[in-house]
């Protein structure tokens, strides 16, 4: 059986007229994507704000460490941006600049073993092997590992130019 495409706008829209025709909008779900359809409509998003000041501070002391780890092994370019109340991808993204392959390598496991000595690990790494731009993803923060020519062709601080430089609160 075809299914009819609605005819309409904004991807808002669409996402709208899929759930209601599929029957999926009920209670928390319908709530979760409304907030969703705001977010993507330009509606500003409020900050995520932990309900436990403890984790807080442990992620301030997780990011402070990771820092330490990419300047000891001589990372530039270092930048550190607050994303909260920006998006839900995460809530700081570290940004690194590393002058070879191997250098990339080192700044990445530095960070690894530095954040493995607090207990966390990294729900993936991306890169590592071609090293250009490598990603450590930790869910509230994510760390960027780039040559330089990557980081110039992404321009992750372009991309997120709204997002406040922090970098002097990890230093």
């Amino acid at each position: 059986m075809k299914h009819p495409v609605p005819q309409v706008g904004p991807i808002d829209d669409l996402i709208e007229a899929t759930l209601q025709r599929t029957g999926a909008r009920s209670g928390a779900r319908a709530s979760a994507a409304a907030a969703a359809a705001a977010s993507h409509s330009g509606a500003s998003e409020k900050p995520r704000a932990s309900a436990d000041p403890g984790l807080d501070a442990r992620l301030t002391e997780q990011l402070k460490k990771g820092v330490a780890a990419l300047l000891d092994k001589k990372a530039e370019k270092l930048v550190v941006l607050n994303l909260q109340g920006l998006t839900t991808i995460s809530d700081y993204f570290v940004l690194a600049t590393a002058g070879s392959d191997r250098q990339a390598q080192a700044l990445s496991d530095a960070v690894e073993l530095a954040l493995k000595a607090v207990g966390r690990r990294p729900i993936s790494i991306e890169g590592y092997s071609s090293a250009a731009w490598i990603l450590l993803d930790y869910g509230d923060v994510v760390f960027h590992v780039f040559h330089d020519e990557a980081r110039r062709f992404y321009g992750l601080e372009r991309l997120w130019g709204d997002a406040p430089d922090a970098t002097a609160a990890f230093r």
